[in-house]
């Protein structure tokens, strides 16, 4: 068995997953991307992929829209559908305007012509490799902040909303019907649970929750 820290390590690596049902364009994709050291993986055909991919783990895909069996716009809206943090980089032999308008649409990355391009496959992939890392950083910054948010208790959250529209903790008192000194400890146990040391940061965070978590929400406040 793998050891949990390797797991980690390798879903952490950034992996291209090639979809396409020529095996000689994937064979010549993976001997590109071995040779710039990265690591690659290939499916055959979109139900190999849908059958054996790691949608949680990083990187991007290439993937051909022409294939038997499920076609790369059923992927895409697959990994729609489950939340996958996956780019997606297009590649197509028989490309339309309106296919590429409605690919790019639905939010992929790149969309390349066959033949393939050296260049523009490094550039393209490299794109969405970035993208994705700013995906699951992102991602890890709004899980930390809910994690955080959740050990709150509600008058902490009361206080949290009043602090980030700007007021002061004797105006807080007022509104709540409660001491100064009672409002300044549950501010202070707010924003020290909340990991953060200025009216900045707890601002951040705060909007960071208001847009990404339906149960915070400081607008009715």
């Amino acid at each position: 068995m793998q050891p949990e820290g390797d797991l980690r390590h390798e879903l952490d690596r950034p992996a291209i997953c090639i979809v396409d049902d020529d095996s000689a364009i994937r064979t010549s994709l993976m001997d590109l991307f071995d040779s710039m050291e990265m690591s690659a993986i290939c499916f055959e055909s979109g139900d190999d992929f849908l059958a054996r991919a790691n949608l949680g783990r990083a990187g991007c895909i290439l993937l051909d829209i022409h294939m038997p069996g499920i076609d790369g716009l059923a992927i895409q809206r697959h990994i729609t559908t489950v939340k996958s943090m996956l780019p997606i980089v297009f590649m197509t032999g028989r490309a339309t305007v309106p296919l590429s308008v409605q690919a790019m649409k639905r939010g992929a990355s790149d969309f390349l012509l066959k033949p393939l391009d050296q260049d523009e496959i490094i550039l393209a992939t490299d794109k969405a490799v970035r993208r994705n890392a700013e995906r699951r950083a992102q991602a890890a910054e709004i899980g930390g902040t809910v994690a955080h948010a959740k050990t709150l208790t509600p008058r902490e959250k009361e206080v949290m909303a009043y602090v980030v529209k700007g007021y002061l903790s004797k105006q807080i008192a007022h509104e709540l019907s409660v001491s100064e000194m009672m409002i300044k400890l549950h501010r202070s146990r707010m924003m020290r649970k909340m990991r953060v040391k200025s009216l900045a940061e707890l601002v951040k965070k705060a909007d960071l929750l208001f847009k990404h978590v339906e149960y915070f929400s400081y607008e009715n406040t």
